[in-house]
């Protein structure tokens, strides 16, 4: 296999197999003390790194992956630099890392070293952008194959998030990145069951007398909310696969896959995954049955059998799970603990406004939001101990961090990506990638994952590098004669 292949294979395996491949290394723990003991020596304010802060510089392992297929396309000579990081999309992403460094280098934590390696985690999820891009914008059949095998690994994701609902704790498959939880430890996304109701006791001999501590799915994510933005994602992919299959026995299972999506997706608990998935699903279904060019006659029937099929399984969940769904909140009622999170959501909110008029341009510094003492801003929140929340929302996560500079070219790549999408008649791949990145930024509304946390951004990035790269083949987009035409062919 030569190395041109090796490019293809380990790029689309980062794509299809990254939530398995979400081992995170704690390297070079001392230099990591070393930055913050000296920034706490010559720090003039009051400052505590918050509890869910990461202290010490980590990378994963997809991070190492990224930089293995860059090294790999660097050696090949079928792309220049600017071609990579400065085309018609990426090049947003690129004064991005500039207005993120920028922000750092003007902040109060100038000095605390581990920003700018937190910048670097920033920049290689940026780089699965580019490359995604830039591999597969003449690979339309690839992109085709990326999500199909990327059900295989959605089907595992979903019978691990069940089972960790059903076991109440996690698995022990940490050789696939599985966190370890149970309801009882620090900080894990939890519920209480109302007075007079237990989990489930006399089903599962394993579960004890009197669990009311509900443990919501996590798969093998670092959080539910992030598992459930994902199995959003997997949904949309389904939709495409039932649509396009074209034998009846693999339409069937697909359908069954999509009823272990959906109760997976309940089981995460994940209030933002949900709604944004139905509005998704009202977005796909209004274009492809509106839309006269984007499905054949045989497909839109397909669409028709997929439209009452979701309902009778979204009605099943909520009925079987609705003990559970009314306890938590938010869903199918308002509660005094999703009233809770609402309020929190909402004092994030209020943070990052003040945070904006605190730095407008070039925000606080990006991964600054939690670290920023909010006395500064208020002297009414000197004393509110920060846990490390966040906004809560990723356009004021970044508007907060790095200003209106960086939210604007965040604004502008989003633009690049739906400029030509707009403009052209819509296909059934080049439509499900679409939905699929317009759910994540109605996701990111009320969720910060998509640029807080490393799992979710590569999401974002790599879903965002497969819609540009798809709508650029199917446009049949040519290059300028002065540049180079990457990556056409494997063969």
């Amino acid at each position: 296999m030569n190395l041109k292949k090796l490019i293809y294979f380990f790029s689309s395996l980062l794509i299809i197999a990254f939530p398995v491949a979400n081992f995170k290394y704690k390297i070079f723990r001392g230099v990591s003390c070393h930055f913050l003991h000296q920034f706490e020596k010559t720090v003039s304010f009051p400052f505590n790194v918050p509890d869910l802060f990461q202290k010490y510089i980590h990378f994963y392992l997809t991070d190492f992956a990224i930089v293995a297929i860059f090294i790999g396309l660097c050696f090949l000579k079928e792309t220049r630099m600017q071609e990579l990081f400065f085309n018609r999309h990426s090049r947003y992403l690129t004064f991005y890392s500039f207005a993120a460094f920028f922000s750092i280098l003007f902040s109060l934590f100038s000095s605390y070293f581990l920003q700018y390696t937190a910048l670097i985690n920033l920049i290689l999820a940026l780089l699965a952008f580019h490359l995604v891009f830039v591999i597969y914008q003449k690979r339309l059949d690839l992109i085709s194959r990326i999500l199909w095998g990327f059900l295989i690994v959605s089907s595992l994701e979903c019978l691990i998030g069940v089972g960790q609902f059903v076991m109440q704790h996690h698995l022990g498959l940490q050789f696939l990145s599985e966190p370890v939880v149970n309801p009882y430890m620090h900080n894990i996304a939890v519920f209480d069951l109302s007075e007079g109701k237990q989990f489930l006791s006399g089903w599962f001999p394993w579960i004890p007398e009197g669990h009311t501590r509900i443990l919501r799915s996590h798969g093998t994510f670092d959080h539910p909310n992030i598992f459930g933005g994902y199995l959003a994602i997997t949904l949309f992919v389904s939709y495409y696969a039932y649509i396009t299959s074209t034998k009846r026995g693999i339409g069937f299972l697909i359908l069954l896959l999509i009823a272990l999506q959906i109760l997976t997706l309940v089981l995460t608990f994940a209030r933002g995954g949900f709604f944004g998935w139905i509005f998704g699903t009202i977005i796909f279904f209004s274009i492809g049955l509106t839309k006269k060019t984007t499905f054949s006659p045989a497909m839109k029937k397909k669409i028709l059998t997929l439209g009452a099929f979701l309902l009778t399984v979204v009605a099943v969940s909520l009925v079987f799970l609705s003990t559970y769904l009314i306890d938590r909140g938010g869903i199918i009622n308002y509660n005094a603990l999703s009233m809770a999170s609402d309020q929190g959501r909402l004092f994030y909110y209020r943070i990052a406004y003040l945070l904006i008029l605190y730095s407008p341009f070039i925000g606080v510094g990006f991964n600054g939001f939690s670290l920023f003492p909010y006395g500064i801003l208020n002297p009414e929140l000197k004393e509110l101990s920060q846990a490390g929340g966040l906004s809560h929302n990723i356009y004021l996560q970044i508007a907060a961090e790095t200003g209106i500079i960086g939210l604007t070219f965040l604004i502008l790549f989003i633009v690049s990506l739906f400029k030509p999408y707009i403009k052209k008649r819509f296909t059934p791949l080049s439509l499900t990638l679409g939905i699929i990145f317009i759910t994540m930024l109605l996701i990111g509304l009320a969720d910060h994952y998509w640029i807080a946390y490393t799992s979710g951004r590569l999401m974002f990035f790599l879903f965002g590098g497969l819609f540009a790269a798809c709508t650029a083949a199917e446009m049949g987009h040519e290059r300028p004669t002065n540049a180079t035409v990457p990556f056409s062919s494997p063969h």
